[in-house]
C-alpha cells in the first residue's frame, strides 16, 4: 500500500472512530443529563449535522453544561476533520488535476507492466496493453521527457529506473512484469534491483549484442530478446522463401496443422489472380486467412483481391497442404546460388548471412567496413557499388541498412537498376514502412514493431505468426457463440476474426466449416489482427 492510499485509510478509519464515539456519547447525554432518550439513528443525524457545521438538528437547546460542552467540541471537531481532508484528498486531487509535471510515483495500479524507457518498440507494446485493457507504467530518468510523455497522456513517472526507491515508487512489488530496455549495463543492473524488490516479478530484457545474454540470465531475466538477430533471421527467411514447421514464421496448432505466411515470388502462377478465381483451397486444401498486398494487411481477405508479385499469404492447412500452397507460390530458377545480396553487415546482417548459409545460399555482401566478411565496400546507395555486387543479375536483395533514409534511397536506385529484382528491406521506424513500400520495395520488417510484438507475444500470453506480420493467434473459449454454428455466429463479420480450429475433448478439428457448432467446451484457436481480436473478445469471450 503506497503512502497517499495509506493516508486516505487512516484518515476515513479516524473520521468513523470520531463519529462514532461522538454518537455514542450524544445518545448517552441526551438520556443522562438531559433526560430525553432517544434512539442512535437520531444521535447520529445530531453529530453529523454538528460535525459538517450545517446545524444542531431539533434538539438545541441544551439545558446542561456537560451538553453544551458536548456540542462545542463536536463542532471544533468538524472543522479540524474538514481542515485534515485538505492535504489528504483535496490537494492531491487539485494537483493530479492541474499537474504538468510527471509524478514520481503511481498509485492504486496492479498486475501492471513497468516500462523502463520509451521508444519506438515500446509505443508498439503500449498500443497492444491498452487494448487488452492492461495497465502500465513508464519510468523515464530525463526529466524533460517524462513531462512530455505525462503532457500527452501517457502513465509515466519520472525517476532513475536502476533505483530501489523509484522501482517502489512504481510497485514493482504488485507488477506483472517489467522490461528492461535502455541499455545492456544499464538493464543488469534495473534486473538485480527488480529482483530486489520483487523476486516474483516477470522480467524481460532487451539486448544488441546476443552474445551478452547469458549475463542478462544471471541478473535474473526470465527473458532475453534479441530484436535485431531475430529481425535478421525474420528477413532471412523472406529471402529464401522456404517452410519449415519448426521455423519462427510458423506457428503449429495440432500435430498436423499449422498456420504459416509465404511470400509471392516473381512468376508464381498466383500472381494476378484473385483468391475466389485461384483455386488454393481446392487444390493445396489450404486456407488463406490473410494476405499482404502492396504493404496493407487484410484479414480476412476479400475474395476479389487480387495478388501481386509483393503479397504475401498467410494460410493454414496440415504440412501437406501448405507444401502445396508452396508450390504455388514459388517461380522456377528463383533460388540460384549466389543472386542474393545483403547491404549491411550489423548484427541485423550477420543474422542474415548466417540464416542464408545455414538455408545452403551463396550471396554477395556490400557494406562501407572493409572486413573478411564484406565482398563489395562501398555505399548501397551508390549505383556503381551495386553493379560491382551483381545487382543487374540477382534475384533478391536484403537491405538491412541501419539508416531508414538510406535505405529508402537505396531501394529506388536497386529499382532502377533491376526492376524484377525481390527487394526486402529493413525499417527502423514504423513510419517508414509505407515509405519503403511506396518507393518499390516487395516486403518490409520493421524492428520497432518486431520488437513491440515480440513483447506483446510474452506479456499477454499470445501466440504470434511472426513478429513482423499483424496477425495474432489466441486460443480462447466462446461463451457468447455456445450453441450457435460459425454462420450463425457470423463470427468473420461481427470480429473480422476466422476460426482456423476447435479443440474439442482433447482432439483438434481442423478447418471448422460454417455448419461448426460451437460447444460450451471448445476451445477455439481464432485468427485475426490487434482490432478484430480485441472485438471477437468482447463480442463473444
Amino acid at each position: 500500500m503506497d503512502r497517499r492510499t495509506r493516508l486516505i485509510v487512516y484518515y476515513l478509519v479516524s473520521v468513523v472512530s470520531v463519529l462514532s464515539g461522538f454518537v455514542i456519547l450524544y445518545n448517552y447525554g441526551m438520556a443522562t443529563w438531559e433526560g430525553r432518550p432517544q434512539p442512535l439513528y437520531r444521535s447520529l443525524e445530531v453529530v453529523i449535522q454538528t460535525v459538517t457545521t450545517v446545524g444542531y438538528g431539533g434538539d438545541a437547546p441544551w439545558s446542561s453544561p456537560q451538553m453544551n460542552y458536548l456540542v462545542s467540541l463536536m463542532a471544533l471537531s468538524g472543522l479540524v476533520l474538514i481542515f485534515a481532508a485538505l492535504p489528504v484528498l483535496v490537494v492531491p486531487l487539485f494537483e493530479d488535476a492541474f499537474r504538468t509535471t510527471a509524478p514520481s510515483s503511481v498509485h492504486g495500479i496492479d498486475g501492471h507492466v513497468v516500462l523502463c524507457n520509451y521508444g519506438a518498440r515500446e509505443e508498439v507494446l503500449i498500443d497492444e496493453l491498452t487494448g487488452r485493457g492492461v495497465e502500465y507504467v513508464i519510468v523515464e530518468d530525463d526529466r524533460e521527457v517524462a513531462n512530455d510523455l505525462y503532457t500527452s497522456g501517457y502513465t509515466v513517472m519520472f525517476g532513475d529506473p536502476e533505483s530501489d526507491v523509484t522501482l517502489r515508487s512504481a510497485r514493482v512489488e504488485h507488477a506483472d512484469t517489467l522490461i528492461a530496455n535502455i541499455d545492456d549495463e544499464t538493464n543488469l543492473s534495473i534486473l538485480l534491483s527488480a529482483r530486489e524488490v520483487n523476486p516474483d516479478v516477470r522480467t524481460i530484457s532487451l539486448t544488441e549484442d546476443p552474445t551478452t545474454a547469458d549475463y542478462h540470465r544471471y541478473a535474473g531475466a526470465n527473458h532475453v530478446l534479441t530484436p535485431r538477430r531475430i529481425l535478421g533471421e525474420q528477413l532471412a527467411g523472406m529471402a529464401v522463401g522456404t517452410f519449415d514447421p519448426e521455423a519462427v514464421d510458423a506457428v503449429e496448432i495440432d500435430e498436423d496443422f499449422d498456420i504459416a505466411e509465404f511470400p509471392l515470388q516473381s512468376g508464381s502462377e498466383l500472381i494476378g489472380r484473385t483468391i475466389a478465381d485461384s483455386g488454393v483451397f481446392e487444390r493445396a486444401g489450404a486456407d488463406i486467412i490473410g494476405v499482404w498486398i502492396r504493404g496493407d494487411f487484410q484479414s480476412p481477405p476479400p475474395p476479389n483481391a487480387r495478388f501481386d508479385a509483393r503479397s504475401v499469404l498467410v494460410a493454414t492447412g496440415s504440412e501437406s497442404d501448405l507444401d502445396r500452397l508452396k508450390e504455388m507460390t514459388l517461380s522456377e530458377g528463383r533460388h540460384r546460388r549466389g543472386d542474393v545480396i545483403v547491404a549491411g553487415i550489423g548484427v541485423v546482417g550477420q543474422a542474415i548471412m548466417t540464416a542464408l548459409t545455414s538455408a545452403g545460399f551463396e550471396y554477395t555482401t556490400i557494406d562501407l567496413s572493409d572486413t573478411s566478411t564484406v565482398d563489395v565496400v562501398g555505399d548501397a546507395t551508390e549505383r556503381d557499388v551495386l553493379r560491382e555486387a551483381g545487382i543487374t543479375d540477382a534475384g533478391t536483395i536484403v537491405l538491412a541498412l541501419p539508416d531508414d533514409t538510406a535505405a529508402i534511397f537505396a531501394t529506388f536506385a536497386i529499382r532502377e537498376l533491376n526492376p524484377g529484382i525481390e527487394i526486402i528491406a529493413r525499417a527502423n521506424d514504423h513510419e517508414s514502412v509505407s515509405k519503403l513500400y511506396r518507393a518499390g520495395a516487395d516486403y518490409v520488417l520493421s524492428l520497432a514493431s518486431v520488437s513491440g510484438r515480440m513483447l506483446a507475444s510474452i506479456v499477454l500470453d499470445e501466440e504470434i505468426l511472426s513478429p513482423g506480420t499483424q496477425l495474432k493467434l489466441i486460443r480462447t473459449t466462446a461463451p457468447g457463440a455456445v450453441g450457435q454454428s460459425i454462420a450463425d455466429a457470423d463470427i468473420r463479420r461481427r470480429t473480422g476474426c476466422t476460426v482456423v480450429a476447435a479443440e474439442r475433448n482433447g482432439s483438434v478439428v481442423t478447418h471448422p466449416g460454417a455448419s461448426f457448432v460451437i460447444e460450451p467446451r471448445d476451445e477455439l484457436v481464432v485468427a485475426g489482427t490487434d482490432k478484430n481480436i480485441t472485438r471477437f473478445q468482447t463480442e463473444f469471450a
